[in-house]
């Protein structure tokens, strides 16, 4: 029996990388290049690009607080250790001058209150300042685990404000909320929703030499098997289009850098290593 299981399971990573390395040809995007992240950042969650060519990450829940500074070939240039808890770090995201950290991840959908974190970009780390928030008619006990709309892993700075985008596990509704960056406690309800995306939001970014939102997310299809994808709304956060992204996984994090480039980090599973990945859209 367990070698008819080995089998099997070598059967899908066969298959698994026999479409990773036939996808020669992408109509949507061009393909610039990968690296494999350090073994520190195997659950990566998140990435943000600064103006000086790294970006930063982090990992999500059961990890330490800590946000990882990125060089372009992937290689950890700097660490910083928070002084709060990472309860479920999901998203981080930036406007120059601070970094926001995104502890906003729910799967099973019992948290009441959700926060972001605030911190300096560079300089001394001090402690951070938090928003709390709540989301308006979330029906806390009637909520099941992966089975709800109100989670979220894609935070998303746009001058004063910062955007949420759902990970709607249930309706598949895209619901997007607005917040203050600034005012410690906030109830939220959407501003806008979008339908037809073949699955859940994992990670964003504005793009703001093309005023478009770049989003990121996955269709599950089986246990370790994800079909990432990546979704383009406009600055009035209509639907523009959406395309798969060929040969990859578990992708969470996404950044459009200084050079117009995106970046993606995808974790690492038992069919893939975790890597940062460089992509050039097609308009």
């Amino acid at each position: 029996m367990k070698l008819v299981y080995k089998t099997f399971l070598a059967l899908l990573v066969h298959i698994f990388f026999l479409k990773s390395a036939i996808a020669a040809n992408y109509p949507d995007y061009i393909f610039l290049e990968e690296y494999i992240l350090p073994a520190e950042l195997k659950e990566t969650s998140a990435l943000f690009c600064s103006k000086n060519e790294t970006a930063f990450t982090l990992n999500d829940s059961g990890n330490e607080p800590v946000i990882f500074e990125i060089d372009s070939k992937a290689n950890i240039v700097d660490k910083r250790l928070l002084n709060v808890k990472n309860r479920d770090w999901e998203a981080i995201t930036g406007d120059g001058t601070h970094l926001y950290i995104g502890d906003i991840g729910n799967n099973s959908g019992n948290r009441k209150t959700l926060n972001v974190q605030r911190i300096l970009e560079s300089g001394a780390i001090h402690k951070p300042s938090t928003t709390s928030f709540t989301y308006l008619d979330n029906p806390i006990d009637e909520n099941k685990y992966l089975n709800h709309d109100y989670d979220a892993e894609a935070l998303v700075n746009v001058n004063e404000f910062l955007y949420l985008f759902s990970k709607s596990w249930d309706t598949g509704t895209l619901f997007i909320y607005r917040l203050n960056k600034v005012n410690s406690k906030q109830s939220i309800k959407p501003i806008a929703e979008v339908n037809g995306l073949p699955g859940v939001i994992t990670g964003g970014d504005y793009d703001f030499q093309n005023k478009r939102f770049v989003l990121v997310g996955y269709k599950v299809w089986g246990i370790g098997f994800f079909s990432p994808f990546i979704a383009i709304l406009d600055e009035q956060l209509n639907l523009m289009k959406f395309f798969d992204l060929e040969g990859y996984g578990q992708v969470e994090g996404i950044c459009v850098s200084p050079k117009s480039e995106v970046w993606f980090t995808q974790e690492s599973s038992f069919f893939s290593k975790n890597k940062l990945v460089k992509i050039k859209i097609i308009d």
